[in-house]
């Protein structure tokens, strides 16, 4: 048994919600009886995979468990592929793996990308980075799950405006639940994401006040996305607040939603292309000084 979770991938459970995914897409061509077992199983079989993978890296990581840019895309995919499950299973018919999926898909990328060296390891970081993280994950969590909440939106509300029948294979959400997903997400999101940039200013205050060096400036790309991100994120809420009481209300939180998702894929890519001191290991005086030593 060892040997065997040992030996899972990231290839493994990505194949699975790959396989889950043309599953979900077949839908648009045509009706099977069995696909939608097969598609579960392998849902299913992807995050059994997928958990077992992020246990054994916990299990056995030197470091604080999960605590690399790694671990945490990977969490984030982790979270998303669970509420698809749970989604598809409580409604079998509501095509959500053709929204969620590509973005598990993307996270799991990302992760392929990022860094799997651990995040600065002393007691005092280890408790902010913890909050720092999870505040962090928090936010994207909720706003990928709004992001894709308005798009279903509006998607329903323009085939609904075009009076169009629904389609036999699968049926959307109606718009009351959709609104109330996006009401509920921008809040959550704005929230967390504030926490965790403050958090994350704690952090670095931390390192700096422990005499470590490689602590992150305020012109490092990733506190420019992340800042520019809280903002808008507050904004948004705050905007979405103002207009609920409109007729138009909910289809303005549902392009907000999407608009905070667009924000945050393009935060992920900029992260992942710029160069960046964020969740570099620090080094202390003394260390620097016995690198450059002959």
């Amino acid at each position: 048994m060892i040997e065997f979770v040992s030996g899972i991938s990231v290839v493994c459970f990505a194949a699975s919600y790959a396989v889950a995914l043309v599953c979900e897409a077949s839908r648009l061509l045509f009706r099977s009886g069995v696909r939608g077992a097969v598609m579960i199983a392998f849902a299913g079989a992807g995050l059994v995979a997928h958990t077992l993978f992020l246990g054994w890296r916990a299990a056995h990581e030197q470091a604080v468990p999960l605590s690399s840019a790694f671990d945490w895309y990977l969490l984030a995919a982790w979270l998303l592929a669970g509420g698809y499950l749970w989604i598809t299973l409580a409604n079998p018919r509501t095509p959500v793996g053709l929204f969620m999926l590509p973005v598990v898909l993307g996270l799991i990328g990302a992760a392929q990308l990022s860094s799997r060296i651990p995040f600065p390891q002393t007691p005092a970081t280890q408790v902010w980075g913890a909050i720092h993280g999870s505040f962090n994950l928090a936010a994207s969590v909720a706003v990928a799950s709004g992001g894709l909440a308005g798009l279903l939106w509006l998607i329903q509300a323009g085939r609904l405006a075009r009076k169009r029948p629904p389609l036999n294979s699968f049926r959307l959400p109606s718009l009351e639940r959709l609104a109330q997903v996006t009401d509920r997400t921008l809040p959550i999101a704005a929230s967390t994401a504030a926490a965790g940039f403050l958090s994350g200013i704690v952090l670095n205050a931390v390192n700096r006040q422990a005499g470590l060096l490689e602590t992150v400036p305020w012109t490092d790309p990733v506190v420019l996305r992340m800042g520019g991100l809280v903002a808008w994120l507050v904004a948004a809420a705050v905007a979405a607040r103002m207009g609920g009481r409109r007729a138009d209300g909910p289809r303005t939180a549902a392009w907000l939603s999407v608009a905070s998702f667009v924000l945050l894929t393009g935060s992920i890519l900029w992260g992942l292309a710029a160069p960046t001191r964020h969740g570099v290991p620090p080094t202390r005086p003394a260390d620097a000084s016995s690198e450059a030593a002959p």
